[in-house]
């Protein structure tokens, strides 16, 4: 199987990992190793930048990405798929969630694992037989695999999960534990929470807010030393996810008449510091 993965961050080297020895890899990164002219056609491309990076990513996906093949995101936030439906067309466009706490350190790999995901099967039978191969691929490669025909649900908790955890965390510089021992900004968290259920509902994909709260808070505590990657994004003065997990979040509740006033907040505060 030939696989492009579209992003050499962190989760772009944890999913390299996984496929090396087991799948011929295109690796393409924005500046360091660019797309080649006569590249040839994949069986798989997987998008894994930071969302400012999506519409590159697709774009290229749709240039080397074989007709019966398959284009996923694993992407944090709202929004990614429907760049990549744009691209490449519904019914070669898949979405799915990793989850996997993951860094990159003077070009050194530093994981908790390697990893989970739950792949979403896109429309085309060509292109779910692709991504069915892609995941035992990625299976035997070491990673927790689950492939549904529906991931809307997963991508949903972790939204739930990032809105809560990585705006705080970068706002107030705090590892996933901290936040979660800091009982005032973890009740914002549990509210925040809150309001991502709300809206998730009304999109379609029922989440009770309990269920929410006991989410993040779980996940907070599973992953307690991560330090997220919106915290790292502030810190290292990069561009952050905040416009496609709380902005997102928000948009689709103005939309869905929702309201949501803490991820707004939220995302209003993070571009201030990333503007600072």
């Amino acid at each position: 199987m030939r696989v492009a993965i579209l992003g050499m961050g962190a989760i772009g080297h944890v999913i390299a990992r996984a496929l090396e020895g087991r799948a011929e890899l295109v690796k393409v990164d924005r500046t360091r190793a660019p797309l080649r002219d006569d590249e040839t056609p994949v069986d798989a491309a997987i998008l894994t930048t930071k969302t400012p990076g999506t519409a590159w990513a697709a774009a290229i996906a749709a240039k080397i990405l074989a007709p019966d093949g398959v284009a996923l995101t694993i992407q944090n936030g709202l929004g990614n798929y429907e760049i990549l439906v744009e691209h490449v067309g519904r019914e070669r466009a898949a979405v799915g969630v990793i989850y996997v706490g993951a860094q990159l350190l003077n070009g050194e790999l530093r994981a908790t694992g390697p990893g989970k995901v739950e792949l979403g099967r896109p429309t085309a039978a060509t292109s779910r037989t692709k991504l069915d191969e892609l995941g035992r691929t990625l299976h035997e490669g070491g990673m927790d695999v689950t492939v549904v025909d529906d991931a809307w649900p997963a991508v949903w908790r972790k939204v739930v999960t990032n809105a809560a955890v990585n705006p705080l965390t970068a706002f107030i510089h705090r590892t996933n534990a901290e936040l979660l021992a800091d009982a005032p900004a973890s009740r914002v968290a549990d509210g925040i929470a809150r309001e991502v259920a709300r809206v998730a509902t009304a999109s379609g994909v029922r989440i009770s807010e309990d269920e929410a709260v006991k989410q993040w808070r779980a996940m907070a505590a599973l992953t307690g030393a991560n330090r997220s990657s919106m915290l790292q994004d502030v810190e290292a003065g990069r561009p952050t996810e905040i416009d496609a997990i709380s902005g997102a979040v928000a948009r689709e509740g103005e939309r869905r008449g929702v309201a949501a006033p803490l991820n707004q907040a939220m995302t209003l505060l993070i571009a201030s510091l990333a503007r600072a």
